[in-house]
């Protein structure tokens, strides 16, 4: 018997099939091809490796593309052209520019905030060293005497001077400057509440003939002069000797003023003719005595009558008036108290001006 037994005529050939997966095929037998000498393949250029895609990421065609593109052709350098004159200065203008603009800059944050600063310590400095000057004008009460004393004939002259002298020292040209400058500080000009109550503190003192040291001393003067006339006069009589009445009229002819020079000469012309009247009535014989006293009585009615007509008030030729002093004082607490509060807000921290603690501050 045949192992091999003979296939049918009709069998068809098996062909082979698509893999079906995970189906294992049978193994089947493929002609051999003949095997064909490799020809020398031209190799490309060595280009730059192109972006390999990530897994899993999408892959932009065009892209891929474009960057294939860029890569299979040659690359070219551009070359820039110099840049021109007017453009260099343009470039070096507006650096300029720019650096001034910023110098400018820091310099007005610097200096504009200094400059708008307010100096109130300078003002409370000025105010508190005037503070007790204007005290004492306040207490002081021998300006007082010299407008009442004026026509006192129990008042010495020595006396009368000594008034004379603490009343210019009370109104005295320090106290007159420290005012000035109070008015000129930083705190009185750039404050409008501390300036007007400021107007109303110098109207007052002011009017109290201290707004000038000089014009206060001349008008002193005057005064001392009218006093030691009015002494002297006083001890006159009609039997001194001619020169005690010069000595007194000198006093007046000799004081500065028109007024009373005009009214010291004209009086020793006539108070001389009265007192030549009155030696010729003393010196006349009886027979003649009634007629020398009847001149020497009309000289002394003429006199009388021409000096209440022409003596000057000394009130008007040299005004003085002291009398409102406690106003001028209370003007002057009002505005002291608002520049220590102004200033104790504003208060420069380390000047050591007013006593410091923690963060408060207290002005006297």
């Amino acid at each position: 018997m045949d192992n091999n037994p003979e296939q049918p005529v009709n069998q068809p050939v098996n062909e082979p099939t698509p893999e079906a997966p995970g189906v294992a095929q049978p193994a089947v037998e493929q002609p051999v091809e003949q095997p064909v000498a490799e020809r020398p393949v031209e190799q490309p250029a060595e280009q730059p490796a192109a972006e390999q895609p990530v897994a899993g990421q999408p892959v932009d065609i065009q892209t891929a593309t474009m960057a294939q593109t860029a890569t299979s052709q040659p690359t070219e350098k551009t070359q820039k052209e110099p840049m021109s004159p007017a453009t260099k200065k343009k470039i070096i203008l507006g650096c300029v520019i720019g650096g001034i603009g910023l110098v400018l800059g820091i310099v007005a944050a610097i200096v504009i905030p200094m400059l708008l600063k307010v100096n109130y310590g300078e003002t409370y400095k000025i105010a508190k060293e005037l503070k007790p000057k204007i005290y004492e004008i306040y207490r002081n009460y021998d300006c007082d005497y010299v407008i009442d004393y004026v026509s006192s004939t129990y008042t010495t002259p020595k006396s009368y001077s000594g008034y004379i002298e603490n009343c210019k020292k009370a109104y005295g040209s320090a106290v007159n400057d420290l005012v000035n400058q109070l008015g000129d500080s930083d705190g009185v000009k750039k404050n409008d509440e501390i300036k007007n109550q400021f107007d109303k503190f110098k109207a007052e003192y002011s009017s109290l003939s201290a707004g000038d040291a000089e014009a206060l001393a001349e008008k002193l003067s005057l005064w001392q002069a009218v006093h030691d006339f009015t002494y002297a006069v006083d001890d006159l009589t009609m039997s001194s000797p001619d020169s005690g009445f010069k000595t007194a009229a000198n006093y007046l002819i000799e004081s500065g003023n028109d007024t009373l020079k005009a009214y010291g000469e004209g009086w020793l012309e006539r108070v001389l003719g009265v007192t030549a009247a009155y030696r010729a009535y003393q010196s006349s014989p009886w027979q003649t005595s009634a007629e020398a006293y009847t001149e020497y009585n009309n000289k002394s009615r003429e006199f009388s009558d021409w000096r209440s007509a022409n003596s000057p008030s000394i009130s008007t030729v040299a005004p003085l008036d002291f009398s409102d002093s406690s106003r001028m004082y209370s003007e002057f607490s009002t505005l002291y108290d608002l520049i220590v509060k102004t200033y104790e807000k504003n208060y420069d921290f380390g000047s050591n001006t007013c006593t410091e603690f923690l963060n408060e501050v207290f002005c006297e």
